[in-house]
C-alpha cells in the first residue's frame, strides 16, 4: 500500500498501523510518538461532544420525536470516532471517523427524503444504517484503489442541499438555520483545506486552535447545532 506509516517504529500506534494500514491523508500537525499522536486535532473534537450534549438537551427538553432524538447520539459518535482517529492515526480508526460522518449525512438526507415522500418516517434509522454500510464499502474500495474517498462526504453534502431545494415547496419553512449551517461548514472546510494544502501549517503547534483541521472541528461543531435547529422546526418534525 502506498500510504506511509506516520508513526515511528518505537511509537505506540506503529504496529497497529503496520497491521491495518495507514490513513490516506496526513494533516499538517506533527505525529507525536505518544498515545495521543495529534493533540490539536484530537482535543478539538470536544466541540462535537459538546454539540451533541446541546442537541440532546434541546431534543429532550422540547420532547422532540424519535427521528430528531437520533441526531445527538450520531454527533456524539462522530466526535468520539474523530477523536480516536486523530489520537491513533491508522486506517482502522479512519474508517470509524468516516462512519460517523456517513451517519451524519445519511440522517440529513433521510430527513429530506421523508419530506419528499420517498421515505417513511419510521424507516429513517434503517435507511441511515444501510447508506452508511454502502458508503463504508465504497470507502474501502477507493482506499485500495488509492482514490481520495473524502469526496463521498462532499458529494453527500451536495445531495443534502439538492434534496432540501427539491423539498422547499412541499412545506413552508424558514431557511435561516440552514443557510447558517452551510456558512459554518464552508468556513470550516476552508480551514481544513488550508491545513491539507499546507497553506496554514505549523506542524509543531499543538494547542486546541493551532491547526487548520482543528479549527474545522470547532466550527463544524457549531454547524451541527444549527442544522438541528433547522430540522427541529415545527413544520419539519416528522411523526415518530
Amino acid at each position: 500500500m502506498a500510504y506511509p506509516n506516520p508513526h515511528g517504529p518505537m511509537c505506540p500506534w506503529y504496529e497497529t498501523t503496520e497491521q491495518t494500514g495507514a490513513p490516506n491523508i496526513k494533516w499538517c500537525e506533527e505525529t507525536l510518538c505518544q498515545w495521543i499522536s495529534e493533540p490539536a486535532n484530537t482535543w478539538s473534537n470536544l466541540g462535537y461532544l459538546i454539540a451533541a450534549l446541546v442537541v440532546g438537551y434541546f431534543a429532550y427538553r422540547n420532547k422532540h420525536n424519535a427521528n430528531l432524538k437520533q441526531f445527538a447520539p450520531i454527533i456524539f459518535f462522530m466526535g468520539a470516532m474523530s477523536l480516536f482517529y486523530h489520537m491513533s492515526n491508522f486506517y482502522g480508526s479512519q474508517i470509524l471517523d468516516f462512519l460517523g460522518m456517513f451517519l451524519f449525512v445519511g440522517w440529513a438526507i433521510g430527513m429530506n427524503l421523508i419530506r419528499l415522500g420517498k421515505l417513511k418516517s419510521n424507516q429513517l434509522l434503517w435507511f441511515n444504517l444501510g447508506l452508511a454500510s454502502v458508503y463504508t464499502v465504497m470507502m474501502h474500495a477507493m482506499y485500495v484503489s488509492e482514490i481520495k474517498f473524502q469526496v463521498i462526504v462532499l458529494i453527500s453534502g451536495l445531495i443534502i442541499i439538492a434534496t432540501e431545494f427539491m423539498a422547499r415547496k412541499i412545506v413552508k419553512i424558514q431557511y435561516g438555520w440552514f443557510v447558517a449551517t452551510i456558512g459554518f461548514l464552508v468556513i470550516a472546510f476552508g480551514f481544513s483545506i488550508s491545513d491539507g494544502s499546507r497553506f496554514w501549517c505549523h506542524p509543531n503547534a499543538h494547542g486546541w486552535f493551532s491547526q487548520g483541521h482543528a479549527v474545522w472541528h470547532w466550527i463544524a461543531a457549531i454547524g451541527m447545532v444549527t442544522i438541528y435547529k433547522h430540522y427541529s422546526q415545527d413544520t419539519l418534525k416528522p411523526q415518530a
